[in-house]
């Protein structure tokens, strides 16, 4: 595993830490994707989620190649063809398992990719947490759909718009994935 990555709570996850040039290359693909016409904090996440791409692309090696600025149902494409969209949400501090993680409803090219994988951004984006991945038809089938002001549970949370929900704890461990794709 590259430097840039370790394992953290416990395995659970794992930590990314992006390098001089992951914030340059960030801020390119962020610059030319400009601010999309749907997104709700008009431009401030996309550093966080180019950074989470890139931290995905860089854990999978040469079997992957960004193709995000290309296409609006996924961010990376396989060797074999498997499309993989990443998701990536700032955080203070590391998530816990019962978390949820989540896609924001869409009114087009709605899960048209193979699998989905989520992060956290620390705020500071000096590190993101890998938190795991799912195929979208199993996501599709066993997340929750939550609408906007609706509160998660008893955690105090309100989720801000329309979307899909599910607990961090039943997402697959990363080295699954490197796996996975390898048996494509």
């Amino acid at each position: 595993m590259l430097e840039q990555f370790k394992p953290v709570a416990d395995g659970k996850f794992i930590e990314f830490r992006p390098s001089g040039e992951d914030f340059k290359l960030a801020a390119e693909r962020s610059e030319r994707m400009g601010v999309l016409a749907n997104s709700y904090t008009r431009g401030a996440g996309r550093m966080s989620g180019m950074l989470g791409e890139i931290a995905v692309e860089k854990y999978l090696g040469g079997i992957i190649d960004h193709c995000g600025e290309f296409s609006k149902s996924y961010d990376l494409k396989t060797n074999s063809g498997i499309t993989i969209e990443v998701k990536t949400k700032r955080a203070r501090a590391i998530p816990k398992l019962e978390y949820s993680a989540s896609v924001e409803l869409k009114k087009t090219h709605m899960f048209e990719n193979d699998l989905f994988v989520f992060l956290r951004a620390h705020d500071s984006m000096v590190k993101l947490w890998m938190l795991g991945w799912i195929k979208t038809d199993s996501f599709k089938r066993r997340a929750d759909f939550k609408k906007a002001g609706e509160p998660d549970g008893d955690s105090g949370f309100t989720f801000r718009v329309d979307g899909y929900h599910i607990p961090i704890s039943k997402l697959k461990k990363m080295e699954d994935l490197q796996s996975y794709l390898g048996s494509c």
